[in-house]
């Protein structure tokens, strides 16, 4: 009978071992790869239908953009390459040099640029032309030779370093004078510019000086007058301490109320009013009572009026603001707003002197007072009698 038996898988039947007993993992193999040769099959059949793995499965829905974000990344990129464009465009104005007439190498002789090394070129702020542009490149080498024997005295051949700031030089093709600091790398960076741009606003400012400060009738006969008065006001505008011409009124004034010598000299060394000025000790209060009260300040400050030194007397940018109003109020009498007697208008002015007055007045006050009670004037007698007390004040605001 074992003969006549019909054999379907293999020698010892499905899953059957040798000894005749059955295997499970033998028939999950069989099984498993009757199932994987239907999924080649399936497989087949699809990439020959298809074309593929089978049909594509939907995409995902795209993320929302974020149109302002790309919208800003593109602006900040344009104006990245518009800064470029700009930088480019200026570099190749600065080298395209079509301002510049003439290149002066180390020996003085005219040369083309690229003999004249890219750090040795400077330029004179002096010899600027008249509407800014540069019009002479020097080599630096050059400048620095003649500098060196400028300073050098011809006989003892000591040689004298002059100070950064000293116009002392001259230049040997414009003849202007010119100092260390105004030697100048080309091309001119963003603070030379900047300088430049002052000096051109000076030039038109400086024009407008002879316009502004009038000279006094009684000082038109001295040929120094106008030098002495106007030379700072030009030089502190070439400093950019002056850059208005609301400025160059004020100053105007001061020298218009207090004269020529306080202006220039004031009370004592480096007191010059116009300095005094620029520094910011003049207060409004200060150029109100100049304004206002001319003919008492001339009275009270200008030495060609009152015959006496300056040194003895407060400055005025020292009065304060109580003291100014007090003697402001006797401008009507001196001025002849309001008429008085020769006699009371000299007493007046004499009583004021002693406010701004620098030291003490005791020595006075005995004859001062015998003087003010014979004053008719109820009103003017009470005001002048006050003198001593604001002597006080305007002693201790000075001090």
């Amino acid at each position: 009978m074992a003969d006549n038996r019909v054999r379907l898988y293999g020698q010892n039947g499905p899953g059957l071992t040798r000894n005749h007993a059955y295997n499970s993992s033998s028939n999950n193999n069989s099984n498993n790869n009757g199932r994987s040769r239907e999924a080649r099959e399936l497989n087949n059949l699809i990439h020959r239908i298809y074309g593929g793995g089978g049909p594509q499965s939907p995409g995902r829905k795209p993320k929302a953009v974020n149109v302002s974000k790309y919208q800003k990344m593109l602006n900040n990129l344009e104006n990245k390459n518009k800064n470029k464009n700009n930088n480019s465009n200026s570099n190749s104005n600065s080298n395209s040099n079509k301002n510049v007439v003439s290149w002066l190498n180390s020996n003085m002789a005219e040369s083309k640029k690229n003999k004249i090394p890219k750090n040795k070129r400077v330029f004179l702020l002096t010899d600027l032309a008249k509407n800014g542009k540069i019009k002479q490149v020097w080599d630096r080498r050059f400048l620095n030779k003649f500098i060196e024997s400028a300073e050098t005295l011809p006989v003892s051949r000591r040689r004298e370093v002059r100070k950064n700031n000293d116009p002392f030089f001259t230049s040997p093709l414009t003849r202007n004078k010119f100092s260390k600091n105004d030697i100048r790398a080309y091309p001119p960076t963003d603070a030379t510019k900047k300088i430049i741009k002052r000096i051109m606003n000076s030039k038109a400012l400086i024009a407008e000086v002879n316009k502004i400060i009038k000279i006094k009738n009684r000082e038109r006969n001295d040929p120094w007058a106008r030098s002495d008065v106007t030379d700072p006001i030009k030089n502190l505008i070439r400093l950019g301490s002056i850059t208005s011409r609301k400025q160059l009124e004020e100053l105007n004034t001061i020298y218009q109320a207090c004269g020529r010598e306080m202006f220039i000299s004031g009370h004592k060394r480096n007191g010059a009013y116009y300095k005094a000025y620029v520094d910011g000790k003049f207060k409004p209060h200060h150029m109100k009572f100049m304004k206002d009260a001319p003919t008492i300040v001339s009275k009270l400050y200008d030495p060609f009026i009152t015959k006496k030194s300056a040194s003895g007397t407060v400055p005025l940018y020292k009065l304060p603001s109580s003291a100014v109003k007090y003697l402001s109020g006797f401008d009507k009498y001196v001025s002849g707003e309001s008429p008085v007697a020769r006699d009371t208008l000299t007493l007046i002015i004499r009583v004021l002197r002693q406010v701004v007055r620098e030291g003490y007045v005791n020595y006075l006050r005995k004859e001062t007072k015998e003087e003010m009670s014979t004053l008719k004037n109820a009103k003017l007698r009470n005001e002048l009698s006050e003198y001593y007390n604001w002597h006080e004040m305007v002693r201790n605001a000075a001090s």
